[in-house]
């Protein structure tokens, strides 16, 4: 249920911020595994959430609904392997702008971005609102972080 909430926030969040970028979503990323390791690197392969390219910089994009620190350094792995990755060789020579896009506000997490240099953004639908009420029983009243 996650991935699919998550996967909607960064497609809505693509269109609304990069809509005539080129864009790939489920990323795989990483070196090509030999014909004997197929197997085994169809299990450990590294797979962000988004990559859009906008001319001049790649921008890789990892979605949570909460935030989460596991989420930096998936970004700065997601950064390494796609200079190893041969379906992104035309752009390892670009700029890369790493994106945590999340549903509320952390503020430890977003300083802890902004010290490595990934973008903090948050991005509230209506519908996520609406599922964080729900999942953390937050009343209509109160505001969310």
């Amino acid at each position: 249920m996650a991935r699919q909430l998550e996967a909607r926030l960064v497609n809505e969040w693509l269109f609304a911020n990069y809509p005539t970028s080129l864009q790939w979503r489920r990323v795989r990323l990483g070196p090509v595994p030999t014909k004997e390791y197929a197997a085994m690197y169809k299990v450990i392969l590294r797979w962000a959430d988004a990559i859009a390219f906008d001319g001049n910089t790649v921008v890789i994009i990892e979605g949570k609904m909460r935030p989460e620190p596991g989420a930096i350094s998936q970004l700065e792995e997601y950064e390494k392997l796609l200079r190893q990755t041969p379906e992104f060789a035309p752009y390892w020579d670009r700029p890369v702008k790493k994106v945590l896009l999340t549903t509320i506000v952390d503020e430890n997490l977003k300083q802890s971005c902004e010290q490595r240099g990934i973008a903090y953004e948050v991005y509230t639908p209506k519908w996520a609102e609406d599922y964080l009420r729900q999942k953390f029983r937050i009343g209509a009243g109160v505001p969310l972080p």
